[in-house]
């Protein structure tokens, strides 16, 4: 490596640092929902590790502290530290692992500790979330298979065939491997159109045309521009779709794990507590 190529890695890593920096104290504030962990991270910036002089201050602090800290290894948006205890409590007590009330996300209430059966999703609409991740996930895998692939996507408006090309070949776009056809490269232009076509399944109006490209000095560069174009479109289509996949995944999962929980029908009152009865005239 030269000393041109270390010194754009050194930029890019001088930029990717703080950028990831910032990233994770903001996923830290929308997983805890409080800005408590960069307020605390600003004091300690400013006072170091001294301590809050105020014994009630202080006691106030280290509560909100343990509860961001709550939310943070949980990932349950409880309202007070009190609910937070008395979340682990239910939870022990009814051997309910907190990674399953985090997977419900919000068809479930920490604080009353109770599935949101009225808000959970239909079959039929569960079923569509599935469907969803099944295509996010086929669209990435034919996006990855594009980036990796030595061949351009391009068309012939004469006859609107598409068609797979290299700088020395071109094929047809279907069948698709392993049943695809034999590529017709500059060297197979010397026969007849119509023998071309029984081997290659072009007709003979769009071999005509691509023998003349292929000829074209100037097609080799155009077909490395056309790659490098569709690379990076396809890059960017595997990210939207892994992101989409993501979001449909835990969307029907989400469903599911409230479902299953909702059909265990637990008590969301801890032994011992009292109940708010409505006792007016």
């Amino acid at each position: 490596m030269d000393s041109a190529s270390i010194s754009d890695v050194s930029k890019v890593f001088s930029i990717a640092t703080p950028l990831l920096i910032c990233g994770v104290f903001l996923w830290a504030i929308w997983r805890t929902e409080s800005r408590h962990v960069l307020i605390r991270r600003l004091w300690q910036l400013v006072h170091g590790n001294q301590e809050i002089s105020d014994p009630e201050i202080r006691a106030f602090v280290d509560e909100q502290t343990s509860l961001v800290s709550f939310r943070m290894f949980a990932g349950l948006p409880v309202t007070s530290l009190e609910k937070a205890r008395e979340l682990i409590r239910w939870a022990k007590l009814n051997g309910v692992q907190m990674r399953t009330l985090r997977m419900c996300g919000e068809f479930f209430d920490p604080d009353t500790r109770e599935v949101k059966t009225r808000k959970l999703p239909s079959q039929s609409l569960q079923g569509v979330k599935l469907a969803g991740f099944v295509i996010a996930v086929l669209l990435c895998a034919a996006s990855a298979a594009s980036l990796v692939s030595s061949r351009s996507l391009l068309s012939l408006k004469a006859t609107n065939r598409f068609f797979l090309a290299t700088t020395t070949d071109v094929k047809p776009l279907w069948p698709l491997w392993p049943f695809d056809e034999t590529p017709l490269r500059a060297s197979n232009c010397s026969a007849s159109n119509e023998a071309i076509q029984i081997s290659t399944s072009f007709t003979p109006q769009e071999v005509g045309i691509l023998c003349e490209i292929l000829k074209d000095e100037g097609s080799a560069n155009f077909f490395k521009d056309a790659l490098k174009e569709q690379r990076w479109s396809a890059a960017l289509l595997f990210l939207f779709c892994a992101w989409l996949s993501w979001i449909a995944l835990f969307a029907w999962a989400a469903g599911a794990a409230a479902r299953r929980l909702a059909d265990r029908r637990l008590d969301p009152a801890l032994p011992g507590s009292q109940l708010s009865l409505d006792l007016g005239n």
